[in-house]
């Protein structure tokens, strides 16, 4: 599966995804952001910076052209690079590049990328901490679709009915996410809930939604019995990324 099949649609917004999908990969992105150079100051469409990583700050360029993008402005790009202590300077474009631009990043601290060379270049981290934040999201239905935890007993007759029901709705979706961790992400597309999803992207958000309801209605359901010791945190700190990044860092 591809990581999105988002493609920008202006410069706005190219700038704005860029720095969206910086942002759920677990870097802190900004734009557009003024900075501190040498010289002044400036202006630069993403600034990025990183908590744990040796790449401690970087910035990027977008550029939503219907020509290439010729040498000057890959010379002025790796000057503001420098100037303002960035490690990293990230230029992205719609329509490539001149050859001069090209030569211009050459052995340097610049590299040039479209939009799908941006998402491939930070694909393998977005996927691990994206999968992370929606399986912790989706954690307390480890308890609540597992027969053996659930006390159906204690519920009256009407809320094991409703019990049987959401289990219906919401057990599917939650073995999705379970799924992916064990190899299903090499698939081209996933069903789910009879919608094909064919990238990552559009998959986890509605996987999100899906998840944010259930435990929702589940709590509802179970707030009226107090004595229903539900052991919720009992999957909170599993690791569901082990293996799902595998087939991107193999690449």
């Amino acid at each position: 599966m591809r990581i999105t099949n988002e493609i920008p649609k202006s410069w706005q917004d190219l700038q704005d995804k860029v720095c969206k999908y910086l942002n759920q990969a677990g870097y802190h992105a900004e734009t557009t952001k003024t900075i501190e150079m040498v010289r002044g100051k400036v202006e630069v469409d993403v600034f990025a910076t990183s908590d744990d990583e040796l790449l401690k700050q970087f910035i990027c360029e977008c550029k939503y052209w219907e020509t290439p993008v010729p040498q000057e402005k890959i010379h002025a790009f790796r000057t503001v690079v420098h100037d303002s202590g960035s490690m990293l300077g990230i230029f992205i474009s719609k329509t490539g590049y001149q050859k001069g631009a090209i030569e211009a990043a050459y052995c340097s601290n610049v590299l040039l990328k479209d939009w799908q060379g941006f998402i491939d270049m930070i694909a393998v981290k977005w996927l691990k901490i994206r999968f992370d934040e929606v399986m912790r999201i989706a954690s307390p239905l480890a308890t609540y679709t597992d027969v053996l935890d659930v006390p159906v007993e204690i519920l009256s007759d009407e809320d094991r009915a409703l019990n049987e029901q959401l289990l219906k709705r919401y057990l599917p979706p939650y073995m999705i996410g379970r799924k992916l961790q064990m190899g299903m992400h090499k698939e081209m597309y996933v069903d789910c809930d009879g919608t094909r999803f064919e990238d990552f992207n559009s998959l986890f958000n509605y996987l999100e939604d899906v998840y944010r309801e259930g435990v929702a209605r589940y709590g509802e359901l179970f707030a009226k019995y107090k004595e229903a010791k539900l052991d919720l945190d009992n999957d909170g700190n599993m690791v569901f990324n082990s293996h799902i990044c595998e087939y991107l860092t193999k690449e």
